[in-house]
């Protein structure tokens, strides 16, 4: 069953993605990189600990395996990369065994952090080429293995039930966004350095599994040891084998919240609003686009992220440089959140116009309404988006008090302005040159393929030319008026090239109905890549 499983994924891979195509090159080669990284971390390990003292081995061993346990279990979650996972809801109805699936979904949990398994290869040979420790005692490292990939597991099918419980999703969106700041709290406010002893005595604490598992590959050898670790295995076991039945019966489907429910009563308003600016077919169009949007789980959570992750991530920064006096940061605070705000809410609102109506988008090629209509609802829906998002990030940087000059805020609004334009144009080209289906309800796994994720680094590097001409401006000629005037001349230019990318969408889209309808009406393979 597990050689029918994998040998089924291979071939659909194989027929379905590109193999030679500068998208897909392109991310493999920046996997390569990051996981050289790693691999020549684990080759520096091999190389140094022969020469370690011992007494240095048994103070920091502990804490390493306590870092790579956080590394195993936070990072796959932080990053949203849950790599290579079944399809449940389309394995079920084939007789392949419970038992069956859930070892290949446990094997499975390997695609989410390689890089630990690097770094412990590298340990595990560095410590058996030690005078110190005995030949056979390295290889209780490859123990740390299963204890994390059946915690992993279950740690991950429980964040996904949660995220599928409405009430939940969008309070562990928050508190991810709160885990993911930690670290850039700890390395760039000095508090790192300050709970270095705690941290110590952590990673020494007794019964501790990293701590049991440094001991016995040191080969201090003892049957308390081995039944504590045996003990926390059996425990990630029976956790994993929970979440995992859960799991099973969970539905694979889209259930309407009663949150999304309420929100046609608190939304009420916006049908007057929208008729007020605009008139039919026009004005429905908005108002189902602004309506669908606050229903999505998957777009709200991105967005609540957009407006609190990029300030909580830029803080410490700021912190740091305000320290010593006015910086680049402190200064521009404003503009740079609201840019990685516009860089978060990119892949589900302005790049892929049509992901998230799926095989709904059929209705925009044969409806009475032009296809021009229809794009220039979702950029009118998609601008009322950001500038609640720039309102919302302005209001939170308040509450917190942080600095802000008048200039910082008039910069934050208008680059959030002359980016979207720019962003909102180059999407309706996307949107029909690669339309991609996204799933509203899957709120924990990335859905950008190599392609959509080269042109998210375009459109970033596009962001960062368009500012640096402002910048530039206002430094050369030391004043504030240089630089609106080149963000007056960028807009100006932005407008011309909305006109001709939004003439260039509808011709290409009409074109190429049949394609684009049948590409977002496709379905998920036998194993779903989070990580793409």
């Amino acid at each position: 069953m597990w050689r029918a499983i994998v040998w089924a994924q291979f071939r659909i891979l194989r027929n379905r993605f590109p193999r030679t195509s500068f998208g897909s090159m392109l991310m493999a080669g920046v996997s390569l990189l990051w996981q050289g990284a790693f691999a020549t971390f684990g080759v520096f390990l091999a190389l140094g600990i022969p020469g370690l003292s011992r007494p240095f081995l048994e103070l920091w061993l502990p804490a390493g395996l306590l870092l790579a346990f956080v590394y195993w279990q936070t990072i796959p979650l932080l990053t949203l990369s849950a790599g290579w996972s079944l399809q449940l809801s389309k394995l079920q109805i084939y007789p392949v065994s419970h038992s069956a699936l859930f070892g290949i979904e446990v094997l499975l949990r390997v695609s989410s952090s390689p890089e630990v398994i690097w770094v412990l290869l590298g340990a595990l040979i560095g410590l058996a080429r030690h005078p110190d420790v005995p030949t056979w005692a390295p290889l209780s490292l490859l123990l740390f293995i299963p204890f994390n990939l059946l915690l992993q597991l279950a740690v991950r099918d429980f964040v996904g039930y949660a995220f599928d419980r409405s009430r939940f999703r969008e309070l562990f969106a928050v508190l991810a966004i709160a885990i993911g700041v930690i670290p850039q709290l700890l390395l760039r406010t000095g508090i790192a350095y300050k709970l270095k002893p705690q941290f110590l005595l952590v990673s020494h604490g007794a019964a501790a599994p990293w701590h049991e598992v440094a001991a016995l590959s040191l080969g201090e050898f003892s049957w308390a040891s081995a039944g504590l670790l045996v003990f926390w295995t059996l425990v990630a076991y029976a956790l994993a084998t929970f979440q995992f039945r859960r799991s099973l019966l969970r539905e694979d489907r889209f259930r309407a919240s009663p949150i999304a429910g309420g929100g046609r009563a608190r939304s009420a308003w916006l049908p007057g609003l929208v008729t007020r600016l605009f008139r039919d077919p026009m004005a429905a169009l908005v108002q189902r686009e602004l309506q669908s949007l606050a229903r999505m789980p998957r777009f709200r959570v991105v967005f609540g992220m957009a407006c609190i992750f990029g300030v909580l991530v830029f803080i410490p920064a700021s912190l740091r440089e305000g320290t010593r006096g006015h910086s680049f940061m402190s200064d521009n605070f404003l503009p740079i959140v609201n840019l990685y705000g516009l860089l978060l809410l990119s892949d589900v609102l302005l790049l892929n116009v049509f992901g998230l109506d799926r095989q709904a988008s059929q209705l925009f090629f044969v409806a009475p309404v032009r296809l021009q209509t229809v794009l220039r609802a979702k950029n009118v829906a998609a601008l009322w988006f950001i500038t609640l998002e720039t309102l919302a990030v302005l209001i939170f940087v308040l509450l917190l008090r942080i600095r802000l000059s008048a200039f910082s805020v008039a910069a934050g609004i208008a680059i959030s302005v002359v980016v979207s334009v720019f962003l909102v144009s180059a999407g309706n080209l996307i949107s029909v040159l690669m339309p991609r289906p996204i799933d509203p309800s899957s709120t924990f796994r990335k859905q950008a393929g190599g392609r959509i994720q080269l042109w998210l680094l375009l459109s970033s590097l596009g962001m960062l030319v368009l500012v640096a001409f402002p910048f530039l401006a206002r430094w050369a000629l030391q004043a504030d008026w240089p630089f609106f005037a080149v963000l007056l001349v960028e807009l100006a230019i932005g407008a011309i090239f909305y006109g001709i990318a939004l003439e260039s969408a509808v011709e290409r889209g009409l074109r190429d109905r049949e394609r684009i309808a049948q590409i977002l009406s496709g379905g998920k393979s036998v194993m779903d890549l989070g990580t793409s």
